[in-house]
């Protein structure tokens, strides 16, 4: 197992997404600053082990959010009206550089078509009008019934969390206390990848939540054991995502990490 990259930021990590091509590399990341109210985006290639852009653009602002990334380019939804939780408006970025597509306002992101175009869909009255749209200029034109070959799409892989509740709960909680020498998980994510099996636990460590990280084969050989955040109130969502052979996490809110599994 080879640690292939990490990266920190300034900001809180938000929302991380892997473009679906299984031949990509790249993760977007979404970053929030909830003292100056700014949201900004990354874009990281883990396999050449770099950030290739992170800004803030100014066609977004703090009730901007990722929704999705394909056909080389990241969507963005905009709350025009924050005090109603909808998406207004839909805003493309080229994942290559993060410059500025196109906005289609009154418009929200449906799903990927094919590897140029997406479909989208407007409000008319109590009814949604659903279009294709090219990806790269924003053009919009009416649905067709077939579309070119769909790219072949990764399956990513998002842990389990088990709780005290959790059927199997004590099963894996007295596992991670025997290979740790004594941790007792309140809360586990579980991930695996024959042979690799994968948590993320919580600890209490005077009153607060501690979080880890523990890589182990199902041989019980420990590949990799660390701790990911300091004491915090609460725990957070899950924070690992597997693509393929390459383990993204998080650490401390604020960096992103990766694994490749070999």
């Amino acid at each position: 197992m080879q640690k292939v990259f990490s990266q920190r930021f300034l900001q809180n990590i938000w929302r991380i997404l892997p473009d679906p091509d299984p031949d990509s590399n790249l993760w977007v990341v979404e970053l929030r600053d909830a003292t100056l109210k700014k949201v900004s985006f990354s874009v990281i290639d883990t396999g050449e082990m770099t950030q290739l852009w992170h800004h803030s653009p100014e066609e977004a602002d703090w009730w901007s959010s990722l929704t999705a990334f394909s056909c080389n380019s990241i969507f963005l939804h905009n709350y025009r009206y924050p005090e109603i939780p909808e998406p207004t408006d839909l805003l493309a970025f080229s994942a290559t550089d993060g410059r500025f597509l196109w906005a289609l306002p009154n418009h929200l992101m449906v799903k990927p078509l094919d590897n140029r175009h997406i479909e989208v869909a407007t409000k008319s009255g109590e009814q949604f009008i659903h279009k294709q749209c090219n990806a790269e200029t924003g053009e919009t034109a009416s649905l067709k019934e077939n579309y070119g070959p769909q790219i072949e799409r990764i399956i990513l892989q998002e842990p389990v969390r088990y709780r005290k509740d959790s059927v199997y709960f004590q099963k894996l909680a007295s596992f991670i206390h025997e290979i740790t020498n004594g941790h007792d998980a309140v809360t586990i994510d579980y991930l695996e990848k024959r042979p690799y099996i994968m948590f993320s636990y919580y600890i209490y460590d005077q009153d607060k939540s501690v979080q880890y990280l523990l890589i182990v084969t199902d041989q019980r050989q420990l590949i990799l054991h660390e701790q990911l955040s300091e004491g915090r109130e609460g725990m957070g969502r899950s924070t690992m995502m597997l693509k393929a052979s390459t383990l993204v996490y998080l650490k401390n809110n604020n960096e992103f990490s990766s694994l490749t599994l070999s």
